[in-house]
């Protein structure tokens, strides 16, 4: 391939895509990212709530990504905890499902940088 080819094709967007799997799976980001994973069957639950409170006190840099399909009505509840806590956050509502699980993220956390925690589900 040319040089310039590929120049022309990073410019439009069209070029080769990095871990494009792990990106769909945790709704645009890279899994070294990844501080908290809450799955769409664990969106409706208290125990979510809390955590992801308490995770976003913990990194105010982090932000919170919300695939509104999965999430379904209950994402006002996780983006008022983002907004209170003064996270950013980006809402998905197009977001392509990942076909690697049968229960897909509806909400990830994620940082700017690596933070490779290990256990990013609740």
């Amino acid at each position: 391939m040319d040089v310039n080819e590929r120049l022309e094709q990073n410019q439009n967007g069209s070029g080769p895509n990095l871990k494009p799997d792990e990106k769909r799976l945790y709704l645009g980001t890279f899994r070294e990212r990844v501080i908290l994973a809450i799955k769409a069957s664990e969106v409706g639950s208290e125990e979510s709530k809390t955590v992801l409170a308490d995770k976003l006190k913990a990194y105010p840099d982090a932000t919170l990504l919300i695939d509104q399909n999965q999430a379904g009505d209950d994402y006002i509840d996780y983006l008022k905890l983002a907004i209170q806590s003064g996270n950013a956050y980006t809402l998905l509502s197009n977001n392509e499902i990942s076909k690697q699980t049968t229960d897909p993220y509806a909400f990830v956390l994620a940082a700017k940088t690596a933070v490779n925690i290990d256990n990013i589900n609740l």
